[in-house]
């Protein structure tokens, strides 16, 4: 119980940065990153709760959309990450981890942790792109270059996590 605390605490903490910080700067001048995607790549596993996973990042992606004024660019692609993101596990560990009851994203050797989250970052991004440009706001030749420059950040911040986090519970263990 207290780990589900503690992970919607970190998930609160990643949405102000998200809308406090990251939303008003950009790296190297036109590089929007989005850190709330960790929530959608850490969710911990359970079967029973596919349907809550897939409210609880809708949630996420309207709390960003109403903060940002997005309308609605932001809970499609976090929904549509996390609609995949069974699929991606399925994909990067085999069917294995469908029959571990306390299966963990770091249990994941460190190559395939890197291609889920480059794979999940991708399709989060590739999916606010094509939003973007049938909104028409961002139509221009540069977005296909920011898309792929704002994706390789964004992955490469959640691979520092991934790392962090994993330094810190094989400490403990």
């Amino acid at each position: 119980m207290i780990s589900i605390i503690n992970f919607f605490i970190y998930i609160f903490l990643f949405l102000i940065v998200q809308i406090f910080i990251l939303n008003y700067s950009f790296f190297l001048g036109n590089y929007s990153i989005y850190i709330y995607i960790l929530f959608v790549l850490v969710y911990p596993y359970n079967n029973n709760k596919k349907y809550k996973f897939l409210i609880l990042s809708f949630f996420i992606g309207w709390i960003i959309d109403n903060c940002i004024n997005t309308s609605g660019i932001h809970i499609f692609s976090t929904t549509l990450s996390a609609f995949l993101r069974l699929k991606f596990l399925q994909f990067f560990d085999g069917n294995n981890f469908i029959d571990e009851n306390n299966f963990s994203i770091y249990k994941l050797p460190i190559v395939r942790q890197i291609f889920y989250i480059f794979s999940l970052v991708f399709i989060h991004y590739i999916s606010l792109l094509i939003l973007q440009l049938l909104k028409g706001t961002y139509f221009n030749k540069i977005i296909l270059f920011r898309f792929i420059l704002s994706s390789i950040f964004t992955a490469i911040l959640c691979i520092i996590y991934f790392f962090s986090k994993r330094l810190t519970i094989e400490k403990t263990i």
